[in-house]
């Protein structure tokens, strides 16, 4: 793919830019397409309580989840949005859900789970009208969505259910799974939906792990930063084997063209004319029905960036001082293959 140095004439700084392979899974591209999905979330946000909502499954299904992951995942998918959409129905609305597949923790061990962002209220069923669910703005107590335990014994019920269509649960795994209370965590984010979309959007186009974290790489061994939660949530470093951590990596790449961001309810596609409308009753910016794809002149406006500027000095523009040659991948050697 190649790439070019570049070098501010101002503070002497040189930077690498290699070019992108537009990979979803890399660690390094998709930086645009991320702002832009973050820009269009924000322009669906309606001016009420949102809550970010987090579905875990327990670790004895992982086996079975990994060996069907394009069913699985996706009953995933249908199994948070059915708990979500039937705790609405109770109080008479329609919710709305943006949800992200993420399929790691942070040592990359396989942790698959579904980060969701729920507005505190929706659309009513009876006249089509905004309708705020009460537990979410009561004066003096924490705002909550629904009971968490009552959502993780629904979810477990439809995720159970889904999953022994796709593949037969032994009876030793069914019964752990019963015997335990599965883990739904609800909150309302302190500092706003906007934060949360934000926390969000760095996993959105990439997967797992980013440049950042890792600390060293030897001819041996990688060693990375973690978040160390049986410690009170302390960074600490990890060193693995280079074939251990491909392994590791290699376990969250996505099966092909699988969409692991969906919305549903009054934030799905097909109901952006509703969403307009409910935000035009609670006076905010409606969403545009028709939008075009974003220009990156846009996203770097949005973010205040200015396009070529030294990341460094924030004053010079980078001027361009060589270009990094394509590296071709090696001609085909017919005695490899078998004719």
């Amino acid at each position: 793919m190649g790439g070019h140095v570049t070098v501010c004439p101002e503070c002497g700084v040189e930077h690498t830019l290699y070019h992108s392979c537009r990979d979803r899974h890399c660690p390094r591209c998709q930086y645009a397409q991320r702002e832009a999905w973050l820009l269009s979330r924000k322009e669906e946000l309606l001016p009420t309580t949102y809550f970010h909502v987090v579905f875990t499954v327990p670790s004895e299904l992982n086996s079975i989840i990994f060996s069907h992951q394009d069913k699985a995942y996706a009953a995933l998918f249908h199994a948070a949005w059915d708990t979500l959409n039937a705790f609405g129905q109770k109080q008479g609305i329609r919710l709305g859900l943006t949800s992200l597949l993420h399929t790691w923790g942070s040592a990359l061990v396989f942790h698959p789970h579904l980060h969701c962002i729920v507005p505190g209220g929706g659309k009513r069923l009876d006249n089509g009208k905004w309708k705020s669910l009460p537990q979410t703005h009561k004066e003096g107590e924490e705002p909550f969505l629904f009971p968490v335990k009552a959502l993780g014994d629904m979810f477990r019920a439809k995720y159970m259910s889904e999953l022994s269509v796709i593949d037969e649960i032994p009876k030793h795994i069914r019964a752990k799974c019963f015997s335990k209370p599965w883990v739904v965590y609800a909150k309302s984010p302190v500092s706003g939906a906007e934060s949360t979309l934000e926390y969000l959007a760095r996993y959105a186009y990439r997967v797992a792990i980013g440049d950042k974290r890792i600390l060293e790489v030897t001819d041996e061994n990688v060693t990375f930063e973690y978040k160390d939660y049986k410690d009170g949530g302390k960074n600490k470093p990890m060193t693995l084997k280079g074939v251990e951590f491909v392994r590791r990596y290699a376990q969250h790449i996505l099966p092909y063209r699988f969409v692991h961001i969906r919305h549903y309810g009054i934030l799905a596609p097909g109901n952006r004319k509703t969403l307009a409308a409910l935000q035009t009753e609670l006076q905010a910016t409606p969403v545009a029905l028709h939008r075009g794809r974003k220009r990156w002149k846009d996203i770097a406006a949005s973010r205040g960036l200015v396009m070529g500027q030294c990341p460094s000095c924030k004053e010079g523009l980078l001027v361009i001082v060589s270009i990094i040659p394509h590296i071709r991948s090696p001609e085909r050697n017919p005695s490899l293959y078998v004719e």
